[in-house]
């Protein structure tokens, strides 16, 4: 005859600690998620209000009124619309790419001990982040000595080419996951740095590469400043300029002693909130497409690329 002891669980301070901090970062997750989502659902439902719904209620989580005239007007104007999509995959590509090839090379040597000058480099790549020239130096140097204006090189370059927190994030990843063992092995066999560099380095570098090109993709296809100093041609409008430019246009149609004559007339033309929520939201729909499929290797490399090596 087998006795059977029943063995309780025993609950420890530190575990109750433990339960309350998760329970405590919960409900604080949860209401950050809720503080998210409300601007996205606000614009959803004001995309989808009637323009006179709009203007006697403002604003609701849900419309009063159904419409599909912002929708209307996008697919009227699909073609400039059209054209200000395609440029910002454009500039959000090749942006995304030149940043991640940049930033890579120059995290790759910082991460190397045999580099003696890496000190240096690093002291550069500091300096950068705590004294700049100011907007007015940058403008100056980049229309009068590069000549960028009115090209797409504007939309790519100023600004959005490479950060310092990236190159430290990639650094650390560099430092933390891949032994300098394997490129003293990769050396010995023959192996130059540019070839470490493409075959191992980048290849074992997924997640870090992986979070430094999301960054880069959101603040390529989110930034509208650089449209705005550097861009006359409409042309080479991204959506975010061209939502820009119809808010401005609005407002300035709404200020001043011409609106009450010009307003009337301008307003058959140009979008009403509705449409201009409407953009936002074709606008953002590429960014919620392709997160929840990075979303793992983002986490990690954010965890990793943050340790200090």
């Amino acid at each position: 005859m087998s006795n059977k002891v029943k063995v309780k669980d025993v609950d420890t301070p530190t575990m109750r600690d433990e339960k309350v901090f998760h329970n405590i970062a919960l409900v604080a997750m949860i209401l950050l998620s809720i503080y998210c989502i409300i601007p996205f659902v606000l614009m959803l439902s004001t995309s989808f209000s009637s323009e006179s719904a709009l203007a006697q209620y403002g604003y609701s989580f849900w419309p009063r009124e159904f419409s599909f005239a912002a929708y209307d007007y996008l697919w009227a104007k699909r073609v400039t619309i059209g054209r200000c999509y395609a440029m910002t995959i454009l500039v959000t590509v090749v942006g995304t790419l030149a940043n991640l090839v940049l930033t890579s090379l120059f995290a790759y040597p910082l991460s190397r001990q045999d580099f003696k000058a890496r000190n240096v480099f690093a002291f550069i790549l500091f300096f950068t982040v705590l004294f700049n020239g100011g907007l007015t130096a940058s403008y100056i140097i980049w229309t009068s000595v590069f000549h960028v204006k009115n090209t797409i090189w504007a939309l790519i370059l100023p600004g959005s080419l490479m950060g310092a927190m990236n190159v430290l994030m990639v650094r650390n990843y560099f430092n933390a996951n891949i032994p300098y063992s394997i490129i003293e092995a990769a050396r010995l066999d023959g192996a130059n740095d540019m070839r470490i560099y493409a075959k191992i380095m980048v290849p074992l570098s997924k997640p870090v590469m992986t979070t430094i090109g999301l960054f880069a993709a959101l603040g390529y296809w989110n930034n509208w400043t650089n449209g705005l100093y550097y861009i006359s041609d409409t042309k080479l409008y991204t959506i975010q300029v061209y939502l820009k430019k119809l808010m401005d246009n609005i407002a300035f149609l709404k200020s001043g002693d011409t609106a009450a004559e010009s307003a009337a007339l301008a307003f058959k033309t140009m979008p009403t909130e509705g449409a201009r929520m409407a953009i936002a939201i074709v606008a953002i729909l590429p960014i919620l497409l392709v997160y929840p499929f990075i979303q793992k290797e983002l986490v990690r490399g954010m965890v990793v690329g943050g340790v200090k090596g």
